[in-house]
C-alpha cells in the first residue's frame, strides 16, 4: 500500500507536467530539474533516531533529509518538521525515530520537469524541496533555493517592499524557545525576530532550533530564545531590489532578511517571498506569451521528439476545422485523417527527425473533408544544452493561391484549344455566357479587334480608289503641260475644259476634302485596338487577393518573432522600435509569412558569420502620409553589390547546395508588390549587414479596388 500510495504522487506530478506542456516558452525550453537539481543528496533510514538525524543535518548545513528504506523514497524529514512538534507541545526524545516525525507521502518529480512546473507544484503543496526519481530511484532533489537560483537569471528589479512579509511576528529575547516555535506553528512561518528593548536583536529560525537546540541537546521549554537566536540582525532597506536581496542572501549563506527603515522593523524578506516574486513574474509572462499565441491568426503548433503533437492554437484548429484540441494532443503530426497521401506524412516526420528544417508546401485536407494547401515553416526547440526537445511552427494557408493557379493552368489549356478550333474552323465560337471561360474571352477578344479593323481596311481600300483617281488626274494634268507648245490655243481650251470636267465628275474636290476625314477615322480605330489589347493585358495581371481584413503590423511581428525565436535567440538579440500604427486591410497570415521569412534569413546570415558575439536585430516601424512602413536591420556580412539585385529573384540563394530553396525572398516581393501593392526595398554594406524595408499601403474595403487598379497600372 506504502509503494502505491507512492507511485501515485509520481503519476499526479507527470500529469501536471503534461497539462501544462503545450506552450514552449523560454522557461520551458530552457530550464528543467535536472539542470538544477543537487545530485548529492543525503539520506536517512526511518528506523534512525532524531538526534541522529539533527546532527546529520546540523553537521552538513542542510534543511532536510530524504528518508529512504530498500532503495525506495519513504518520507523526508524537515527542519519544519521539528518546529511542528515543539509547537504543538509535544514531549519528543532524542532517541524517537524519524519515522515518527517526518513528512509522507512524498511528492515525487521526473528530471525532466520544467522548473516552472516544480515551482507551481511546491506553491500549490506549500513545500519547498521535491526529490527527483528516475525509476523508482533517487538521483537527486531540487529545493526553493536551487529554483530561486535559476529563475533568478530572468531578473528581478522591483523593490523588496513590493513582496516581503509585513505582518512580522516578534518574540521578546526572554521568551522559551517553545513558546517561539509555538507562534511559528500557529501561524506557519520559518522564523520570529527577537526584540528587546523595541529593537531587533536576533532572528529565531527552524535552523537554530535544529542545530542550537536539538543538536546541542537543550530543553526547548527551558531554553531563552536570545541564547539560541541568530544574531547581529542583517537587515536591509525597503527600497532594496528583490535580485539584490537574494544576491546577498547567497553571499552570506542565510535564507532571511530583517527590512529596516529608520531602525523601524517594518518587515522580514525569505527565500519563499523572493521564491512566490519570481513565479508571479514567470506566470505573468507566461499569460501574456499564451494570449498572444492563443490571439494570433498564424496557425502555431508544437511538436515533441516523437513529433507527437503538445499544442495547437485556435487559428490551427479553424484551419484544420477541429473544434476540440483532443483531436490533435498526443497524436503525431498529423493524424491520418488530414494527410491525402501517407507517404507525404512520413517523408515529413522523417525530415523533422533528422533535423531538416526547410519551408515546404504541404496537401493537407481538414475534419470536413476539404482540401487545402499549405505552407509549413518549422524550427527546432532546445534546452540549455543545445539538445533538441521537439520542434515549433506554422502553417501559412496557401489554398486560395494555389487554387488560382489550377484554375489558371486549366484556363490556359482551354485557350490553347480554342485557338487551334478558331485556326481550322475559321469561325468565332458560340457565345453562351460573356467571360465564363478563357476560351471565349479569346473569342470576345477578336470580335473586338475584328470591328476597328473592319472599318479601318474598308476605309484603306476607299483611300486606294480615291489616290487612283488623283493619279489619273495629274497624269492628264502632266500630258496637258506636255501638249501647251504643241496644241493651237482652241485645242488648249478644250483641253482645259476636259480637265474641268473630269474634275467635276470624279468629285476631286470631295476626296480632297474626304481625305483627311479617313485619316482620323483610322486613327480612332486603330486608337480602339490598342485599347482593347491594353485592356486584355490588365485583367491578365488581376490577381485574387484572397480573404483581407484589419490587421496590426506590430501585432503581427510579436506573434512572428514567438514563432522564430528559438530560431534567432542563440544567434542574435532582438530590439523593436514600434510606434503606434493604423490597422491596414490586407492578408495577414501572407504578411507575416514575409516577416518570418526576413527575419529568419537575418538570423541565419548572422550565424553565417561564426563569430562569438552575437548579433543584433533591429525591427522598426512607422507610418507616413499614406503607407505602413517596417524596416527590419540586422548586423550580419551583408549583401555583394554583385547579388543585391537578384535576391529576389526565384531560386536565388546565396546559401551553400542543399541549405535553401532561394524561393523565401522571392514569395516575399510577390507577396507585398504584387499582392498587397506595397513595396520591398533592401538596402546593405558589405560587412556592416542589410536592411530589408516594406511599405505597405493604407487602404480601406470601399477604395480597395479602385487603389489596386490604379497602381496596377501606374
Amino acid at each position: 500500500m506504502e509503494d502505491r500510495g507512492r507511485l501515485s504522487r509520481i503519476i499526479d506530478t507527470k500529469s501536471w507536467d503534461a497539462s501544462s506542456a503545450g506552450l514552449i516558452t523560454h522557461s520551458r525550453i530552457w530550464l528543467e530539474v535536472k539542470d538544477v537539481m543537487n545530485k548529492d543528496v543525503i539520506t536517512v533510514c526511518s528506523d534512525e533516531t532524531i538526534e541522529s538525524a539533527a546532527n546529520i543535518m546540523s553537521e552538513n548545513n542542510i534543511s532536510s533529509l530524504i528518508v529512504v528504506d530498500d532503495g525506495i523514497v519513504s518520507g523526508i524529514v524537515t527542519e519544519k518538521d521539528f518546529l511542528s512538534r515543539i509547537g504543538s507541545n509535544i514531549k519528543i526524545s532524542v532517541k524517537t525515530k524519524v519515522a515518527e516525525i517526518m513528512s509522507c507521502p512524498v511528492e515525487l518529480v521526473s528530471p525532466d520537469l520544467s522548473v516552472l512546473d516544480a515551482s507551481k507544484i511546491m506553491e500549490s503543496k506549500h513545500i519547498k524541496r521535491l526529490p527527483v526519481i528516475t525509476d523508482n530511484l533517487l538521483i537527486g532533489v531540487v529545493t526553493q533555493t536551487d529554483l530561486n537560483k535559476a529563475l533568478t537569471s530572468y531578473g528581478m528589479w522591483r523593490n523588496v517592499d513590493e513582496v516581503m512579509s509585513s505582518d512580522t511576528a516578534v518574540i521578546q529575547t526572554e521568551s522559551t524557545v517553545a513558546q517561539a516555535a509555538e507562534i511559528m506553528k500557529s501561524r506557519n512561518i520559518s522564523c520570529i525576530v527577537a526584540m528587546k528593548a523595541g529593537n531587533a536583536a536576533g532572528v529565531f529560525s527552524e535552523r537554530d532550533l535544529l542545530q542550537r537546540v536539538f543538536s546541542a541537546n537543550k530543553n526547548p521549554w527551558e531554553t531563552k530564545v536570545e541564547d539560541v537566536m541568530s544574531s547581529p540582525v542583517v537587515s536591509i532597506p525597503s527600497d532594496y531590489s528583490i535580485f539584490s536581496a537574494n544576491k546577498l542572501m547567497e553571499k552570506l549563506h542565510v535564507r532571511r532578511l530583517v527590512v529596516m527603515d529608520d531602525n523601524r522593523l517594518v518587515g522580514t524578506m525569505t527565500q519563499t517571498d523572493i521564491f512566490r516574486a519570481i513565479k508571479a513574474k514567470l506566470e505573468e509572462e507566461e499569460d501574456r506569451t499564451r494570449d498572444l499565441l492563443e490571439g494570433s491568426e498564424n496557425c502555431i503548433y508544437t511538436l515533441d521528439l516523437d513529433g507527437k503533437i503538445t499544442y495547437v492554437n485556435p487559428a490551427f484548429m479553424r484551419l484544420l476545422e477541429v473544434s476540440k484540441r483532443e483531436v490533435l494532443i498526443n497524436q503525431t503530426f498529423l493524424p491520418d485523417c488530414f494527410w491525402f497521401d501517407q507517404k507525404d506524412k512520413r517523408h515529413l516526420l522523417d525530415e523533422l527527425k533528422d533535423e531538416h528544417i526547410e519551408i515546404q508546401e504541404l496537401t493537407l485536407k481538414t475534419a470536413k473533408q476539404r482540401r487545402i494547401y499549405v505552407t509549413l515553416y518549422s524550427t527546432f526547440a532546445k534546452n540549455i544544452h543545445g539538445e533538441i526537445r521537439g520542434s515549433q511552427g506554422i502553417l501559412f494557408d496557401i489554398t486560395a493561391r494555389k487554387e488560382a493557379e489550377e484554375s489558371a493552368a486549366i484556363a490556359y489549356k482551354k485557350l490553347e484549344k480554342s485557338n487551334r478550333e478558331l485556326r481550322e474552323t475559321q469561325s468565332q465560337l458560340v457565345q453562351n455566357e460573356k467571360l465564363a471561360s478563357i476560351g471565349q474571352l479569346a473569342a470576345g477578344v477578336a470580335h473586338e479587334i475584328n470591328t476597328p479593323v473592319g472599318f479601318v481596311t474598308s476605309n484603306f481600300q476607299t483611300l486606294e480608289s480615291y489616290i487612283k483617281k488623283i493619279h489619273e488626274l495629274l497624269d492628264m494634268y502632266e500630258e496637258f503641260t506636255g501638249m501647251i507648245e504643241k496644241l493651237g490655243e482652241k485645242k488648249l481650251s478644250n483641253k482645259i475644259d476636259l480637265i474641268n470636267q473630269f474634275y467635276d465628275d470624279k468629285k476631286i474636290g470631295f476626296i480632297l476634302e474626304d481625305i483627311q476625314g479617313l485619316f482620323d477615322e483610322s486613327r480612332e480605330g486603330l486608337e480602339r485596338i490598342t485599347n482593347v489589347v491594353k485592356n486584355l493585358r490588365d485583367f491578365s495581371r488581376i490577381d485574387q487577393p484572397g480573404s483581407r481584413d484589419k490587421f496590426d503590423i506590430n501585432y503581427g511581428i510579436k506573434t512572428t518573432l514567438i514563432v522564430a525565436k528559438n530560431e534567432i535567440k542563440y544567434n542574435a538579440d532582438v530590439k523593436t522600435e514600434f510606434s503606434k500604427l493604423p490597422l491596414i486591410l490586407c492578408n495577414s497570415g501572407q504578411i507575416n509569412q514575409v516577416f518570418l521569412n526576413i527575419l529568419i534569413n537575418a538570423a541565419q546570415a548572422i550565424k553565417s558569420q561564426k563569430r562569438d558575439m552575437r548579433g543584433t536585430i533591429t525591427i522598426r516601424t512607422y507610418v507616413t502620409d499614406d503607407e505602413v512602413v517596417c524596416e527590419i536591420t540586422d548586423d550580419g556580412p551583408g549583401i555583394p553589390l554583385d547579388k543585391l539585385s537578384k535576391i529576389f529573384d526565384p531560386f536565388f540563394t546565396t546559401k551553400p547546395v542543399g541549405k535553401g530553396t532561394g524561393l523565401g525572398l522571392s514569395v516575399s516581393y510577390d507577396i507585398i508588390v504584387n499582392k498587397h501593392n506595397g513595396k520591398l526595398l533592401v538596402e546593405s554594406v558589405v560587412g556592416e549587414g542589410a536592411k530589408f524595408i516594406i511599405k505597405l499601403p493604407i487602404v480601406t474595403k470601399e477604395n480597395l479596388v479602385t487603389d489596386t487598379y490604379a497602381l496596377e497600372t501606374t
